[in-house]
């Protein structure tokens, strides 16, 4: 009986969040995303909250593996390209991202954003009114370019 207890706890201890992440961890293995396009999807993800600096950190500190450099700046532009407006907030994130990568990864990411400037400048013009008539273009993609 022991042992069914602590079962039963256990599980009483699991959030809606640690499902999720389990679930994208699933996903990961299943799609065949490597570690770096990982983190980079979890931190441009669609929850309202931002990226934990931890994550945006690990992720900095992988542009300056050329083997992580060639996985993480595609998935950021992915987002951009990839994504309808109504997901204008992994956009957003992605931009953020992004922005700091710039100033905290390798110089690589200079180099690499500029090579992809028209792809970051199209998003000048992007336009997304919510259900509730609130125009999230204004409010957050393009206040962040």
């Amino acid at each position: 009986m022991d042992r069914l207890e602590s079962l039963g706890n256990a599980l009483s201890q699991i959030t809606m969040y640690d499902i999720k992440s389990m679930v994208n961890q699933a996903k990961n293995v299943v799609f065949n995303v490597s570690e770096m396009e990982g983190k980079v999807r979890e931190a441009t993800n669609d929850e309202p909250w931002g990226a934990s600096s931890t994550l945006m950190q690990e992720i900095a500190q992988g542009t300056f593996n050329f083997q992580n450099f060639n996985e993480i700046m595609p998935a950021i532009y992915s987002r951009f390209m990839e994504k309808e407006a109504r997901q204008w907030r992994q956009i957003y994130k992605a931009l953020q991202l992004l922005e700091y990568l710039i100033k905290n990864g390798s110089e690589r990411v200079v180099d690499d954003a500029r090579s992809h400037i028209a792809t970051i400048k199209m998003l000048r013009n992007f336009y997304y009114v919510d259900e509730k008539g609130k125009d999230q273009g204004i409010n957050g993609t393009t206040n962040a370019i």
